[in-house]
């Protein structure tokens, strides 16, 4: 029996640090953060139709096949235990196609959440959201049809677009943990970035995954900063962006509120 591991993450959310703290502490595993290149692109990650057609249309047969050639190649290790941390495969149908694995052993789903402000000020400094060809190769477009939250925010320009994109995030994660609750062989799990910093975080981790591991002997990782800093982001604007952030944080309950399913 495998234990397949994949997360519902927005990306610059500790993503890799996930990735190398699970190769530094699961025995006998297959770890990997993206599958990205020019020839892997359909392949091992989804491409741009895979990403759109999902958005927009839903888990249509083109989806699906890409998802049965993947998740038939993963199905096959025999390893205890398999890692995947991207965060673009849940936005292209992950979830609706994940029964393969169920079949062969566990499948664990890690919501993993970073401080949003160190999140959208990490999106701002790569140049992230700058235009659509990257919202749709990596992130997603408020104007899916299929979005859970409402597209206001991305009214307030950039840094609204990004709170947005969290949100929406956020959002999916919580339904299909809802929806999917109870399923056998399927099980979710909740971290935040800072937690995974620390030896009991690591610790409580692997326990959930089945593997005990006292904190005095858990691997923590170096914090690593991966990709150059494109834009600088000066202290009127970061506080700006905090406004925001509260502003949201302070609406009433329900004032951003799921519009359709996923």
């Amino acid at each position: 029996m495998t234990d397949f591991v994949f997360t519902l993450t927005t990306g610059r959310s500790g993503t890799l640090y996930l990735a190398q703290l699970l190769q530094q502490n699961l025995p006998d595993a297959e770890c990997y953060h993206e599958i990205v290149g020019w020839d892997r692109f359909g392949v091992d990650t989804p491409d741009l139709s895979h990403m759109t057609l999902f958005n927009s249309q839903g888990n249509v047969e083109s989806v699906q096949a890409f998802w049965r050639a993947k998740l038939a190649r993963i199905a096959a290790t025999r390893r205890r235990f398999y890692v995947e941390t991207s965060h673009l495969l849940m936005k292209a149908g992950l979830v609706e196609n994940l029964a393969p694995l169920m079949a062969k052993g566990a499948v664990h789903l890690v919501a993993l959440e970073r401080d949003i402000l160190a999140t959208i000020l990490s999106f701002r400094r790569r140049l992230d959201f700058v235009n659509k060809g990257n919202w749709w190769l990596w992130y997603l477009d408020p104007e899916y049809p299929r979005n859970l939250v409402p597209a206001d925010l991305a009214d307030e320009g950039i840094n609204g677009l990004c709170l947005w994109y969290i949100l929406e995030i956020r959002a999916r994660a919580a339904r299909y943990e809802k929806l999917l609750a109870g399923t056998p062989n399927l099980v979710f799990h909740r971290f935040d970035l800072a937690e995974l910093r620390s030896a009991e975080g690591v610790s409580r981790l692997l326990a959930e995954l089945g593997v005990d591991t006292p904190p005095h002997d858990a691997v923590v990782p170096a914090a690593r900063n991966v990709g150059v800093t494109l834009a600088k982001i000066d202290a009127d604007e970061q506080s700006r962006i905090r406004e925001l952030i509260a502003s949201v944080q302070a609406a009433p309950a329900g004032a951003i509120a799921p519009t359709a399913s996923v």
